[in-house]
């Protein structure tokens, strides 16, 4: 038996969490998810793996996407490249 490593990215945490740290709105999010962002739902909730997130963002702008977003002068997360 192998010791599994423990990865914060992979605990999946509430949309709430990921509009206020990337400064989304939920109508961005849900856009997201028709878009294919993977989401566990549990009852009425919506969680989203952090892992998961910056994967899709990737995808969707083909490059590399920061964790901790750097915010901008507008208060814009950098997931544009600018």
């Amino acid at each position: 038996m192998s010791p599994t490593t423990f990865d914060p990215r992979d605990v999946p945490l509430p949309l709430a969490y990921f509009a206020k740290k990337y400064c989304l709105s939920r109508v961005t999010l849900w856009r997201y998810r028709r878009s294919g962002l993977p989401v566990i739902g549990v009852g009425a909730k919506t969680f989203i793996r952090e892992s998961d997130f910056v994967a899709f963002l990737e995808r969707m702008n083909g490059q590399t996407v920061s964790a901790a977003p750097f915010k901008g002068s507008k208060g814009e997360p950098n997931v544009r490249g600018h």
